[in-house]
């Protein structure tokens, strides 16, 4: 998850064109397919959110390094993003197992007498 605070207000970003592009942008940044990014918006300067949905084929630590290196700065930010970002970008890896834990396997049955 990014969480990033751009100047401005919440109606800047109420045309989906604009959200498109920041979508695209953050997809770019963390190397994923911009269908794995959802963005929301909320007041308090501009809040964004993004959340990133990594792929099976990509490690999340692989999607926030690249997102560390391109996001390093908010004006390295505002350049890959688009968007003038007010403070530096906070990253987040909120990855969740998608998989539950494998569980050993069963004793034997006992031997007979």
């Amino acid at each position: 998850m990014i969480r990033l605070t751009s100047d401005g207000s919440v109606d800047d970003f109420s045309d989906p064109s604009v959200t498109a592009s920041l979508q695209q942008n953050i997809a770019s940044a963390a190397g994923v397919d911009p269908r794995l990014v959802t963005i929301s918006v909320t007041a308090a300067s501009v809040i964004i959110t993004a959340n990133i949905a990594v792929p099976a084929s990509s490690a999340a630590t692989t999607v926030m390094a690249s997102l560390s290196s391109t996001l390093s700065s908010p004006a390295a930010a505002s350049a890959a993003l688009g968007i003038t970002i007010a403070e530096m970008p906070s990253l987040v890896n909120a990855l969740t197992p998608t998989t539950p834990p494998a569980f050993p396997p069963f004793p034997p049955p006992p031997s007979p007498p």
